[in-house]
């Protein structure tokens, strides 16, 4: 049976003007969110012809796509056997927050060098409707988060910083935030603070206490049995 997604909005491959990289990001998309939304379940063989058949690909165009996810830690390709999907628990996220706190560590501190007025002025009003939905208990503050952080590595300008940071980003659209929305609040004005006032190892360790707080709390809830990953869109 075909996904809502394929009936209602079908990836058509490289008909006319779209081009084939644009197709593979597309088909890349929507595996990934067959997986970290649970469509996918873990353990799950990912047949490449099927896919394609399904999607109304070429099958070199999943294939290019499932080698990217495999990168990203969402699927495992076995020999002889084929592509299967990655196991998501609490365990598997930690260990990309741990490199997580240490990339985006070093983007607030490569920031401090180029962030622009117009750059920190974004980043507060991001910051100030992350906490506004927060309250007001919108998923949205989650997509916002990301949107901060991600903001904040692109603007290092460095792409090997940048396309690091796709692997732990993939996995943090499963993970909401637990916290008080206050205190999110104030760890992003200090880590903006410090970009502004060139601050470099002042926003290097304002950053990684905030990504560390976030693992500690999911290592606590996972202690609890009460971590459950979301997909966030």
């Amino acid at each position: 049976m075909k996904s809502k997604l394929i009936q209602s909005r079908p990836i058509k491959l490289a008909r006319g003007n779209v081009k084939p990289r644009v197709v593979r990001h597309e088909v890349r998309d929507e595996i990934q969110r067959r997986i970290l939304s649970g469509e996918s379940k873990p353990g799950e063989r990912l047949s490449q012809q099927s896919l394609a058949r399904e999607l109304g690909v070429a099958q070199g165009t999943v294939r290019e796509s499932l080698l990217e996810l495999q990168w990203l830690g969402l699927v495992e390709s076995v020999d002889h056997l084929g592509v299967f999907v990655e196991k998501l628990d609490a365990a598997r996220i930690c260990e990309a927050y741990l490199v997580r706190e240490v990339m985006e560590g070093l983007a607030a501190r490569l920031a401090c060098r180029t962030a622009s007025r117009s750059d920190i002025s974004d980043l507060r009003d991001t910051a100030e409707r992350i906490y506004k939905l927060a309250q007001e208990g919108k998923a949205e503050a989650a997509s916002m988060d990301r949107i901060f952080h991600l903001r904040i590595t692109q603007m290092t300008r460095n792409d090997t910083l940048l396309r690091l940071s796709k692997t732990y980003r993939a996995l943090g659209m499963i993970v909401r935030a637990f916290r008080e929305p206050s205190v999110i609040y104030a760890e992003h004005t200090r880590i903006i603070d410090a970009i502004e006032n060139n601050l470099a190892e002042e926003a290097e360790r304002q950053a990684r206490l905030h990504v560390l707080g976030a693992r500690e709390t999911i290592e606590a809830q996972a202690n609890l049995g009460k971590f459950v990953p979301q997909w966030v869109k």
